[in-house]
């Protein structure tokens, strides 16, 4: 069963999100299937896909932290933390869960992806659904494609 996890902290920086997002996904959410970073009202949360629900023990890890936590596999399971941050976590969760809006650090076919690759292979290859602007016929993959969630379809806006 699908589960999204929403995680927000208040982060004002992006690049500081996008460190902690990947940093997350190393060490403690590793089986995560897809890892995004949001914009919630002017700072930035982060969100995972997994293929199960977290443990409690990786739920208090994170409560630890500092961090609003929103667990949602269909239904809502569980928001932990502030109030101030559960919100924005799980706003991060559903965009995730919606596929409406989020722009992916790691999706599924990413580390294949280094050096230059035609469009096909990127989408028979990736989680990449589709590239913009369209008629773009190759793409330079250094292995830190970031494409975003638009009207459901992850996309890759390479103008």
């Amino acid at each position: 069963m699908t589960t999204w996890l929403g995680l927000n902290a208040g982060h004002e920086d992006q690049v500081t999100a996008d460190t902690i997002a990947v940093s997350l996904y190393e060490t403690l959410l590793f089986h995560a299937q897809i890892v995004c970073v949001h914009d919630v009202g002017g700072r930035h949360a982060i969100s995972f896909r997994l293929t199960d629900e977290p443990s409690e023990n990786t739920v208090s890890t994170l409560l630890e932290r500092g961090y609003g936590v929103a667990v949602h596999n269909g239904s809502l399971q569980r928001l932990a933390g502030p109030e101030s941050l559960t919100r924005g976590a799980l706003r991060a969760a559903l965009a995730h869960r919606d596929r409406s809006e989020g722009r992916a650090l790691r999706f599924p076919g990413q580390r294949t992806l280094r050096g230059r690759y035609g469009v096909s292979d990127i989408l028979a290859f990736s989680a990449i659904e589709e590239v913009l602007p369209h008629g773009t016929k190759s793409v330079d993959a250094r292995g830190d494609l970031q494409p975003v969630f638009v009207n459901g379809r992850l996309v890759l806006d390479c103008g």
